[in-house]
Parts: structure tokens; sequence; C-alpha cells
């Protein structure tokens, strides 16, 4: 729909049409709304969910959580990342780890800040994976997995090989650092993006099975915010569980696995069993996804939600919650970096104030 208006501000014309669509189109998104949580969907939700009163079994416990932040300029990308365990074991102790750099090349910015991320939570937990019984990682391994999988997208044959021989120096390092900004600078000139980004994508690989052969029984993902649908209806598990259902407990377990091949682990990765359910710690709080790297069964849940809930406040782990407040990097921080380095290009944005 078109409308011609004089003597009115854009903004002021653009939120009168917008509010004129929403007057015109309620009643079509209010039935539609209605659907989402129609009585035959949420019975099949209840019928799926267990019931149970988790008894709290002490356990040494940790998780963890990190955060990453950026300022975009138009000829670089200034980051800061950080990662921390916390391990509850009578007293809660804590490793930390940062960085603060340069992304280089400018290429798939968003994409490799993630993986950044994704690289210091699991170098971190590794620090403290033989230390405990149970260990949580904020999110989906699954997702991760698949998320990245892009990496590898835009490289020959030629190029992965050189790309790969870098593999037993990723392996060897231990350090809590990200090990392939140091060695891009090995790499042949010719398709150096692409190479950079696969390389990185390596050694989130080189992490993350490390971090499975050491604790594959130890690990489990809580995602707060999954758009995991099972039972088919397009409509997020966690939202219609929390709607159909008010008891602490958990639905009926699921298993997955990955599909696609890797370029590294390929045999790990694809014979993982996922075992994944829906859960709530306590009575009328919130729903959560639980994601465990084997398959396990119902007894060995429960067990599990139990330990769970050894330290759990409010229906959710407290160490995850602890973690995730102390990682925040600010937009704040982000341009005090900037200032403390002494970068004073333009973003391209100001334009816009």
């Amino acid at each position: 729909m078109q409308h011609i208006y004089l003597g009115y501000s854009y903004s002021e014309l653009m939120l009168d049409l917008t509010y004129e669509v929403l007057a015109r189109e309620k009643n079509r998104i209010q039935k539609e709304v209605t659907k989402l949580l129609d009585k035959s969907i949420v019975k099949q939700y209840q019928q799926s969910w267990n019931n149970h009163d988790f008894k709290q079994i002490p356990s040494v416990i940790g998780a963890e959580d990190g955060s990453i932040n950026h300022k975009r300029y138009k000829n670089l990308v200034i980051y800061a990342v950080n990662a921390e365990a916390l391990v509850y074991d009578t007293a809660i102790k804590s490793v930390s780890n940062a960085d603060v750099g340069v992304l280089y090349p400018y290429y798939k910015i968003e994409e490799r800040l993630q993986l950044y991320r994704a690289l210091y939570e699991l170098k971190t937990a590794l620090i403290v994976i033989d230390t405990v019984d149970l260990f949580l990682l904020d999110g989906s391994i699954i997702s991760d997995l698949n998320a990245f999988r892009t990496f590898t997208k835009g490289v020959t044959s030629k190029q992965r090989e050189e790309v790969l021989a870098f593999l037993p120096l990723l392996e060897a390092d231990e350090r809590c650092a990200i090990t392939s900004k140091e060695l891009c600078l090995k790499l042949e000139p010719d398709g150096a993006r692409e190479k950079i980004v696969f390389l990185e994508y390596l050694e989130y690989l080189v992490a993350l099975e490390k971090l499975l052969s050491r604790g594959m029984d130890k690990l489990v993902g809580i995602s707060k915010l999954s758009t995991r649908s099972r039972i088919g209806f397009g409509v997020p598990d966690l939202a219609i569980y929390e709607e159909a259902t008010h008891k602490s407990g958990y639905s009926n377990l699921a298993t997955d696995v990955v599909t696609g091949r890797f370029p590294i682990y390929n045999e790990i990765f694809r014979s993982i069993v996922f075992t994944i359910s829906s859960i709530r710690l306590e009575d009328g709080k919130d729903v959560y996804m639980l994601e465990t790297p084997s398959e396990i069964n119902d007894k060995q849940l429960v067990e599990l939600l139990s330990k769970i809930s050894y330290t759990s406040v409010d229906g959710y782990p407290y160490l995850l919650k602890k973690a995730h407040k102390d990682v925040v990097i600010r937009n704040s921080d982000i341009e005090r970096i900037a200032v403390n380095l002494g970068v004073t290009s333009k973003t391209g944005r100001e334009i816009l104030k």
C-alpha cells in the first residue's frame, strides 16, 4: 500500500502507516497467535511431559560462559573476547581468559567473532574439566557444529592441504589463545581470506575434540532460547512447554546426530548420539533445553538434573548465571579500548548521527 502525505515528517508518516496496517491486520494476527497455542497442540505437549520433583545430589559442578564485542571501522575491526569457567566444590573457584585484538582479514566478521568466543569458552573449560563431576555449557554443541560448518566454503582441495599441514601445531598448543592468528602469517597469499577462516575453524574443532575426549560423560548444554521444535508444529518446544505445563520435570527424551562431513575428526563427531530434553527444575519456573553428547535414559537424566539442581537458584544453574554476568563486554568497554589504542578512524556511521 502506497500513501502520499504533505506537511508531515517522513518518520511520522511511516509510524502512521505502521499503525494503519496493524489496525487492518489485527484480527488475522490474533487468530494466528491463537492457532499456535491450539488446545490439541498443548495437549500433545502435556502428554510428553514427565512431572518430577528433583532431589538435590551434591556434586562438583563446573560451568562456563563467554562474551565478545567489537567496534567496526572502515578499514579494521577491534574486538575483545573473554571466557570464564566456574567450579563449585564447597566454594566457587574461577578461571578466566581474555584477548583484545584486530580481526584480520576484514572478512566474515560476525561469524568469526562468534567462533572466537566459542574457542575461548572451550579452551577455558579445558582447564577445569578434569576437576569436576559435571560441566555445564551455555548453549548447544549441535548448533555450533552446524553453524560453523560454513567456514569450509570457498577453499580448494589444494588450499585445504596447505592449511591441514598446520593441524599438528594446533593440536600441540595447550594455551588459551587463538593460535591460528599466529599461524595464518605462514600461509601462502593466494586465497588467504578463505584459508585463514578455514584454519580458525580447524582450531575450533581441535578444541572441541579435546573437550569431548576428556569430558564427554560430564558435558551438559543448557539453552535458554532454543528454537528446536520436536513435535512438529513449528513453534519452539520451550515456548509451548512453558504454556502447557507448570510442574518441574522433563519432556520425553529424543536423540539427534550431526549430519554432513568434517575436515578433521569426522568419525568422532558423526558418531556422537546427542540426547535432548526440555527441562524445568522448579515448579512454575522457566523451561530450558538440555543436551548431552551421549545417549542417556530417563533414570540417568533424572540423576543428572538432581545434580544440576544442587547449585540452581530459581530454577536455573547459578554458575551459568554468574558466569554470564561476569563476562559481559559492554559497548562502552569497546569504546575505551579503542581510545586506549589511539584508533581515531571513522566507522562510516557518523553520517547517520
